[in-house]
Order: structure tokens, then sequence, then C-alpha cells
């Protein structure tokens, strides 16, 4: 049997700053955003099929099916978790508002996606969520690395 001692997580390691940072903010309104359409996305449609049998629902004004709802879990888990730090906060927020903006332009050219993966026959809709939710995450990741980051430094 383990010991407790052998089983603690190293210092700091689960910390969360607090209070949030408007980057921790937007990493956690961000990924909420997401998980809204996602969750009932996947209820409503957790179909994963593709090519010409790709099918979606409308969920909240925008098509959802079961990939789609996978891949907003995969934007959500990761700002969820780096929402605990502003450093990794403003990552995560960088990287998610920088994919859904290039998703949205994506979405706008097609309403089949990924080889039909992703089907969109309301692709503005789709466009628009996406939009939506990379300017809570970019504006996080735009704070921090503008205003946030420089604070600190002349804290040192």
């Amino acid at each position: 049997m383990a010991s407790a001692e052998a089983t603690r997580l190293p210092p700091g390691l689960l910390d969360v700053r607090r209070p949030f940072s408007p980057v921790q903010w937007a990493a956690f309104l961000g990924a909420l955003a997401v998980l809204v359409w996602s969750v009932p996305g996947l209820i409503a449609n957790p179909d994963f099929a593709v090519g010409e049998e790709a099918s979606s629902v409308r969920v909240l004004g925008v098509d959802m099916n079961g990939w789609h709802a996978v891949a907003g879990f995969l934007v959500a888990i990761p700002a969820l978790l780096a929402a605990r730090r502003p450093n990794l906060a403003a990552i995560v927020c960088l990287a998610a508002g920088t994919g859904l903006v290039a998703t949205a332009v994506w979405a706008l050219l097609d309403t089949q996606l990924a080889g039909g993966l992703l089907y969109f026959p309301n692709n503005e809709a789709d466009a628009r969520l996406h939009v939506g939710t990379a300017s809570i995450f970019l504006a996080g990741a735009a704070h921090y690395f503008l205003v946030e980051r420089s604070v600190t430094a002349r804290a040192r």
C-alpha cells in the first residue's frame, strides 16, 4: 500500500492564483461559453457519421453533431485547466482564440468541412459563434500580453 507521502503532488502543481486576473477570467468564461453549446450539442446529436451521412441539429442556433461537440471539449478543457495560472491561461487563450477565428473563416467557405465530419448547413451561425467565443479568449490574451505581463515585470 502506498503511503500518503508517496502519493502527494509536488507543491504548487494545483495552486490557483486568486483573485483571478482578466486572462484567467477569459479562459474560464471562454470555456464556459464553448461548453454552453458543446454539452447540449452532444446530447441533442451524438452523431459521429462522416461524409454524406454526416448530420447536424441546430442547438442554440448553431449546427451541432458529435464531432463539433467533441471539438468544443478540446477547446474548453485545456482552457479550464489553464485558468489556474495567468501565464498558462494566456497561452491557451491565444491558441484557442486563433483557432476559433481560423475555423470561423473555414466554416464560411463551405457547409461540409473536414472531409464531411462537420456538416453546417447554417455555416454563418457557426462562424458567428466562433468569432464571439474567440473574442473572449483573445481579449484575455491581449490584456495579459499588453498589460499584465508588463505590470508584473515592473513589479520585480
